[in-house]
C-alpha cells in the first residue's frame, strides 16, 4: 500500500484530497459531514468543542460568494445556481459539499463506493449533487439509520429519530459482501417450510435473510461505553457494517471529516488501510493536537502511536520549530534530504534543490542557495530550478535577486511560503 496510509490529516480535506491522495487509490469512503442548521451562529460557541459549532451555519458566506462566485456560476449545475438567487446560504453548502464530493470521486477506485451520511435538513438536494457526480444509474441505496435518543416531544411534528445514508458506486463493478440479518416469524414460532433453515433465540424463531436498507442501530447515548463526548459520534457498529459490506481486508477505507475516528478505528479492527481528514479548528494551546485528534490519540493509543500524522492546517504549520518545518516542507514536495546537505535542505522527485528557512529571507540567501546547488554532489546539473520556503516571508531584495538570477542566469528561482502552498 501507498505511503499515505493509516495516516491522519489535519486540513480541509478538499486541499488533501486534491495535494495527497492519488487517483483511484480508495477502496471505500464514508463521509459525515457537518450538517446544514440554517442557523445564525452568535459566536457563543466558535473555537469550542460543542454541538453548535460542528455543524455548518454558513453565517460567512459573503466570505463564500466573494471567492466562489465565478466558480458557481460557471460549474454549478442549473437547479443549484437557481437556489443560489433564493436561498444563498444553503446554496453554499451545496456547492461546499460538491466540490468536496467531486474530488472524493477522482480518489475512488473503478470498484470503489462511496457512503455519504446526512439529515433531513439537507438529503434532499444532496442526492441530487450525488447523482450529478456519480451518475444516477450508480445510486445504490438510500439507507436509513433508526435510532432511540431522548428529548422532548414535538407537539407540531413526528419526532425525526433517523438519519439517511446514500450509497453510490463508482462503478457496476464495485466490491460488494452480501450481509444477513435475522427476520422473526410471525406469532414467534417455526414455520417448518421445506427447505428453509430456522433458528431460535431468548426472542423466538427467525430466518436469516438479506439485510435490508432500514437499520435499527442504537446511537451513542450517554450511557454507551463508545462514548467519547464528541458531538457528532457514530456507533462503531454502523461503520463495522458499512466497511464489511463494501471492502475487504487489506483495502483502504477514507473518512473526509473523520471527527472522532470511529470510522478509521473500525477499519483498523477490520484489518482495512485507512485515512482520516478532519479540519478541526477548536482552540488549542501551542503545539498541542487538535482537539478530535487527542481524542483519537485517548480512544486508541496503539493506533495513533502507529499512524502517520501530517499537517494541513496554516495556524498549525507557523507553529513549527525550524526542524519541523523543513520536515513538512521535505513531505509536503515529497523531498529528500541529502547528507551532508551541504545548503541544501530537499531535492524533489524532479530534482528541484529546495532550501527551508524559518526567518524572512533576504538578498543573501537566494544567492548562497543557487550557489550551493550549483556545487551539490547530489543535484542535477545543469541547475534549472530552485526553490525557497519560509515560514516569515521575503524582502523585497530576495525578489530583485530572483530576477537577476532568472535574467542572467536562467534559472527559475521559486519563492513560496506555507499561505501559497495551501492555498
Amino acid at each position: 500500500m501507498p505511503e499515505i496510509t493509516n495516516t491522519f490529516y489535519h486540513g480541509d480535506c478538499l486541499f488533501v484530497l486534491n495535494h495527497d491522495i492519488p487517483a483511484e487509490s480508495v477502496d471505500l469512503i464514508y463521509l459525515d459531514p457537518p450538517f446544514f442548521t440554517g442557523k445564525t451562529q452568535t459566536g457563543k460557541w466558535k473555537g469550542e468543542w460543542h454541538p453548535e459549532a460542528m455543524e455548518v451555519s454558513f453565517e460567512d458566506s459573503k466570505r463564500f460568494w466573494s471567492t466562489k462566485a465565478d466558480l458557481m456560476r460557471e460549474k454549478a449545475p442549473e437547479w443549484l445556481r437557481h437556489i443560489a438567487i433564493k436561498r444563498p446560504d444553503f446554496a453554499s453548502y451545496l456547492y461546499y459539499m460538491m466540490e468536496r464530493l467531486q474530488e472524493s470521486k477522482k480518489v475512488l477506485k473503478k470498484r470503489g463506493s462511496i457512503y455519504l451520511h446526512c439529515d433531513y435538513r439537507a438529503s434532499h438536494y444532496l442526492k441530487m449533487v450525488m447523482d450529478e457526480i456519480f451518475g444516477y444509474r450508480n445510486f445504490i441505496n438510500e439507507i436509513v439509520w433508526c435510532y432511540k435518543s431522548g428529548g422532548a416531544s414535538p407537539k407540531h411534528h413526528f419526532s425525526r429519530k433517523h438519519d439517511v445514508i446514500f450509497f453510490y458506486a463508482r462503478s457496476e463493478s464495485h466490491i460488494f459482501n452480501p450481509q444477513k440479518e435475522k427476520s422473526y416469524n410471525r406469532e414467534l414460532k417455526p414455520y417448518r417450510f421445506a427447505g428453509v433453515k430456522e433458528f431460535q433465540d431468548k426472542t423466538g424463531w427467525f430466518t436469516l435473510v438479506g439485510m435490508k436498507d432500514y437499520w435499527e442501530i442504537d446511537m451513542v447515548g450517554r450511557t454507551s461505553s463508545e462514548r467519547v463526548g464528541y458531538p457528532t459520534q457514530k456507533p462503531e457498529a454502523l461503520l463495522q457494517r458499512i466497511i464489511k459490506a463494501s471492502s475487504n481486508e487489506g483495502d483502504l477505507v477514507l473518512d473526509p471529516f473523520c471527527g472522532c475516528g470511529s470510522t478509521v478505528i473500525v477499519a483498523h479492527k477490520l484489518n482495512r488501510h485507512w485515512i482520516g481528514i478532519d479540519i478541526d479548528n477548536s482552540e488549542r494551546k501551542k503545539g498541542e493536537l487538535p482537539t478530535a485528534f487527542k481524542v483519537i490519540r485517548n480512544r486508541s493509543g496503539e493506533l495513533f502511536e502507529q499512524s502517520r500524522y501530517v499537517s494541513r492546517d496554516l495556524k498549525e504549520v507557523l507553529e513549527m520549530n525550524p526542524k519541523q518545518f523543513e520536515d513538512w516542507v521535505n513531505e509536503f514536495y515529497k523531498a529528500n534530504k541529502p547528507s551532508p546537505d551541504k545548503g541544501v535542505d530537499g531535492i524533489t522527485p524532479e530534482g528541484v534543490p529546495i532550501q527551508v528557512k524559518t526567518y524572512m529571507v533576504g538578498y543573501k540567501e537566494i544567492s548562497q542557495l543557487v550557489t550551493d546547488a550549483k556545487y551539490h554532489p547530489q543535484t542535477v546539473k545543469p541547475i534549472k530550478k530552485v526553490m525557497v520556503v519560509s515560514q516569515t516571508g521575503f524582502d523585497d531584495r530576495a525578489r530583485q535577486r530572483k530576477f537577476e538570477i532568472e535574467t542572467a542566469e536562467e534559472i527559475e528561482v521559486v519563492l513560496v511560503t506555507p499561505e501559497e502552498m495551501l492555498k
